[in-house]
């Protein structure tokens, strides 16, 4: 099944005594397989992944860890740098935890962030392995030529964007073949009129508060207090944003709609003054 089916240990499979592998490494992933390598839960719990990644702790020093990220008034070469470097510092290597070493810097891929993984990989309660080449039955042959017994194979292997309720005609409506969504603040289709794109985007901290701050602008342009600049702007500013933001990140499906939450929200309130400063400009004098 897919993790976005499960529901906890019991719903919709029961998982007590069960041998269990979790495919994936993303934080659906960790938190599933978290709680189900408690001993008196799955008989074994494997998690099977392609490549390695870096786990991240959800706190730092008492304090939660989206509340101490850079600030986004320090240059961002500056502040990935030094982050990269405190998370090495702070939670070494990947392989003492007997987790497969990254093959990317940290920050260089979405955070996958567990207050338990590590915890539960280094004490032996998790066992790692290799991409699966193929089902045959409950065995699972893995492309290291082994193979291992499961009852159980949850999928946390992200989602796709799709937009069914729109024509399928209407290329422009739907991402390219390469996961592409490319939108004008990561709200907005430029030359698309009345549709609007609120959540739409991969950051830290929550989604909550990434609609939160779009809605910011998103109530000024219903109100008139904000007006959008022309078409051929918003593409070119769109296709800055995207370079800029998609910069650090390999490529990949994954990283398509990847923000950097702090700048992304000095950008986008200095996007709402130069809009409301358009609509003060075209009013008329006096």
């Amino acid at each position: 099944m897919h993790s976005h089916a499960y529901v906890n240990p019991f719903e919709p499979v029961e998982m007590r005594g069960k041998r269990v592998i979790v495919v994936g490494m993303g934080n659906s992933a960790m938190d599933i397989a978290s709680e189900l390598s408690n001993r008196w839960m799955a008989e074994t719990l494997h998690v099977s992944a392609r490549r390695g990644v870096w786990v991240l702790p959800k706190y730092r020093n008492g304090v939660a860890a989206d509340k101490v990220m850079a600030p986004p008034d320090i240059p961002k070469d500056v502040a990935l740098k030094a982050s990269r470097e405190l998370i090495r510092d702070l939670v070494g290597s990947m392989s003492g935890y007997g987790l497969p070493e990254p093959d990317h810097e940290p920050l260089a891929a979405h955070p996958s962030v567990s207050a338990d993984f590590l915890t539960r990989a280094g004490s032996g309660d998790i066992h790692m392995l290799p991409a699966i080449e193929r089902l045959d039955g409950s065995s699972v042959h893995l492309v290291d030529g082994t193979s291992v017994e499961a009852d159980v194979i949850i999928c946390a292997t992200g989602y796709e964007m799709k937009f069914p309720f729109f024509d399928p005609g209407e290329t422009a409506l739907h991402p390219d073949e390469e996961h592409r969504y490319p939108l004008f603040k990561r709200m907005i289709k430029p030359g698309v009129e009345h549709l609007y794109f609120l959540g739409l985007a991969q950051s830290s901290p929550t989604i909550v508060n990434l609609a939160e701050q779009q809605s910011k602008l998103l109530a000024r342009l219903l109100t008139g207090a904000y007006v959008l600049p022309p078409v051929e702007e918003q593409e070119r500013i769109m296709r800055a944003d995207e370079a800029f933001h998609l910069e650090q990140y390999y490529a990949a499906p994954r990283h398509t709609i990847q923000i950097d939450f702090g700048r992304y929200c000095v950008d986008l309130h200095a996007e709402i003054e130069a809009g409301e400063a358009r609509v003060a400009a075209a009013a008329p004098a006096g």
